[in-house]
């Protein structure tokens, strides 16, 4: 397994990649790494499958469960969620068994990349949606773009915010995921979703 010391990305395989698939960084910026306790490539990569198939089911049934809420099923609408959340410890539990945690500072600069990572890949998305006539397609990969842009700036303000042990609120539009840093606005800037589309974050 290889990390990359920019992106902490972690890689699975023996063969050093030339790049990080994820950031691009040149191959001396991937490190040797290990995993304390696992052993077999077969192993590390079942892990990484399990992650993305619970990370997915997870998302999946917390759709589902907005759905049932607004077709009246609140009763349905809480096992998704109660399924959603074991799904939740499921990827949790192959998320660090794979060490891709690490203490919270690093975390916080992995996050940061990668959200600035994320904000880069859309505009080829946005271009491809309308090409091919899909301009609802495009405006959410356009709300994506520019809120994961805020994202990142959230992330470098909470590494200052971890420094002077500052208190935060955060409030979340639930139609585009903008989310606002102390203040809950009277109108999402991305989207222009009133303030009652907002959710504060506990």
């Amino acid at each position: 397994m290889w990390k990359c010391t920019n992106c902490h990305h972690v890689e699975l395989g023996s063969v050093k990649p030339e790049r990080c698939p994820v950031c691009g960084a040149e191959a001396e910026k991937l490190l040797p790494h290990e995993v304390p306790g696992i052993k077999g490539e077969k192993t590390l990569q079942n892990l990484k499958a399990g992650f993305i198939a619970e990370s997915q089911a997870n998302l999946r049934n917390l759709a589902f469960a907005m759905k049932a809420e607004q077709e009246g099923y609140p009763q349905l609408a809480r096992l998704f969620r109660a399924v959603a959340e074991a799904e939740a410890v499921h990827a949790f539990n192959h998320l660090r068994l794979l060490g891709a945690i690490s203490g919270t500072q690093e975390n916080l600069e992995s996050a940061f990349e990668k959200e600035n990572l994320a904000s880069n890949a859309y505009p080829r998305f946005i271009k491809e949606a309308s090409e091919e006539d899909n301009p609802h397609v495009a405006r959410i990969f356009g709300y994506s773009r520019d809120v994961e842009r805020g994202h990142a700036r959230l992330y470098s303000k909470a590494l200052d915010h971890m420094v002077s042990d500052v208190d935060t609120e955060y409030y979340v539009c639930g139609v585009c995921g903008y989310v606002s840093d102390g203040i809950l606005p009277d109108e999402c800037p991305i989207c222009g979703a009133p303030k009652e589309k907002f959710r504060r974050v506990v």
